[in-house]
C-alpha cells in the first residue's frame, strides 16, 4: 500500500513539472513571436522625413537591370517600415523580378549582393542606359546637333519676353552649358537666330550677359508691350522679389516646432515645410525629400530661394532638404524646430549633397 501511494506522488509531480516546463516554453515562444512585430526605433537626432502608412498594391512582372545611384537599403518589403536584409554599395548591380506601388512611390523586387528584397525605383538608374553611351558618340552628337557655329546664324531684331524662368546656354542646343537664367517675365531683344533640328534658337542678352534661347520659350511682344523704362522697371522688380517672399515666408515660420510628419504651422519635417513654404509663395512642390529633389535642377551655384539637399542623415542617399537664403546659410525644419543654420556647420558639412532649384 505504501509503494503505491509513493508511486501516485512521484507521478502527480511529474505531471506537475512537464505542465511548468509546457507553460515556459509557451511563454517564452509567444515572446518570440511577437518581437518581430515590435517597431524599429531609429535614430532620432536628425528625422526629417514623414512615412505614410498606405496599403501596398498587388506585385506585376518587371525585368530589368539596374545600378545603385546610392548606398542604398534593400528591404524586406516594400515601404521604409519594413526591415533591411542588406545595404547595396553605390554602383551596385541589381536584377528586378517584380514592381508594386506604395502611396505614390513604385519599390522593385530585386536580387543585389546575393539576397532578394525590395528598393524604392527612384534610388536606381538603368544598367543598360549607361552602356549605351560610348566615349566615341558623345563628341560626335554635339558636333552635329549642337555645337552650331554663330557664323551660321542670321541676323534677327525682334523683342520678345520670356514664358517660363529658362536657361540661357553659350551656344544654340541643350546641350551647351547654361550662362545665365532668364526669369520668367523678361523682355529679351534678339540679335541672332539659327535651328537646330527643327527648332530656331536666338541670341540674347540676359542679366548682363549673351547666350542663346530656344524659341518656344519665347513669345513676341507686341506694340503695346514696348512699354517706357517704369514699366520695365516693375517688371524686373517683381521678378527679382519672388525668391525674397520666398524666403520672408520661409523665416515667417522660425521657431516652429519639429514634428515627424508635420505639414502644419503647429508642426514640420523637412520636407512637410519646404512644400508648405513654396505653397504659401504660390508654387506647388512635392510632399517628400526624394520627390523634390527628382523634381529640381541641379546648380553649381545657388541663389537665395534654391533649394540644399544633405545624404546620409538617418538613412542612405538623399534624406533631408532645406532653403538656402544666402551668405551660406540655410533655413530648414530640422532638431527641435525650425531654424537658420550656418552650411559651415561641420555636421551638415559632411553632409552636404547639392543645390538644386525649382
Amino acid at each position: 500500500m505504501r509503494k503505491v501511494v509513493i508511486s501516485l506522488l512521484a507521478a502527480g509531480s511529474l505531471l506537475l513539472t512537464n505542465t511548468a516546463i509546457h507553460a515556459n516554453v509557451t511563454e517564452g515562444q509567444a515572446s518570440q513571436t511577437a518581437a518581430p512585430w515590435t517597431s524599429v526605433n531609429e535614430d532620432s537626432s536628425y528625422t526629417y522625413e514623414a512615412v505614410e502608412q498606405v496599403s501596398a498594391s498587388k506585385a506585376t512582372i518587371k525585368k530589368g537591370t539596374f545600378k545603385t545611384k546610392y548606398n542604398t537599403n534593400i528591404r524586406r518589403d516594400a515601404g521604409t517600415k519594413h526591415s533591411v536584409v542588406t545595404l547595396a554599395k553605390k554602383g551596385s548591380t541589381a536584377t528586378a523580378t517584380h514592381q508594386k506601388k506604395v502611396g505614390n512611390q513604385t519599390w522593385y523586387k530585386v536580387k543585389v549582393n546575393g539576397k532578394t528584397g525590395w528598393v524604392l525605383s527612384t534610388l536606381l538608374t538603368p544598367a543598360k542606359a549607361a552602356a549605351k553611351a560610348p566615349a566615341k558618340k558623345a563628341p560626335a552628337k554635339k558636333a552635329t546637333v549642337n555645337k552650331v557655329s554663330s557664323s551660321k546664324a542670321t541676323a534677327s531684331n525682334g523683342t520678345y519676353k520670356v514664358k517660363h524662368n529658362s536657361n540661357v546656354r553659350s551656344n544654340a542646343g541643350t546641350k551647351n552649358k547654361i550662362v545665365t537664367l532668364a526669369r520668367k517675365g523678361t523682355t529679351v531683344k534678339s540679335t541672332h537666330q539659327t535651328k537646330v533640328g527643327n527648332t530656331v534658337w536666338y541670341k540674347i542678352s540676359a542679366n548682363g550677359k549673351t547666350g542663346w534661347i530656344s524659341g518656344t520659350l519665347l513669345t513676341k511682344t507686341t506694340v503695346k508691350a514696348k512699354a517706357p523704362a517704369k514699366k520695365k522697371a516693375t517688371k524686373k522688380a517683381s521678378n527679382s522679389s519672388a525668391p525674397s517672399n520666398l524666403v520672408s515666408n520661409a523665416k515667417s515660420h522660425l521657431g516652429t516646432p519639429y514634428k515627424f510628419g508635420g505639414t502644419t504651422t503647429s508642426g514640420f519635417d523637412c520636407s512637410g515645410y519646404i512644400q508648405y513654404v513654396f505653397n504659401q509663395s504660390g508654387k506647388k512642390v512635392s510632399r517628400t525629400t526624394l520627390g523634390q529633389f527628382a523634381e529640381s535642377k541641379t546648380v553649381s551655384t545657388p541663389q537665395v530661394g534654391d533649394l540644399v539637399f544633405f545624404a546620409g542623415t538617418y538613412r542612405a542617399g538623399i534624406s533631408h532638404v532645406g532653403i538656402y537664403i544666402g551668405n551660406n546659410q540655410f533655413i530648414h525644419a530640422g532638431g527641435r524646430k525650425t531654424e537658420v543654420v550656418s552650411l559651415n556647420n561641420s555636421y551638415w558639412k559632411k553632409h552636404f549633397h547639392s543645390f538644386k532649384r525649382l
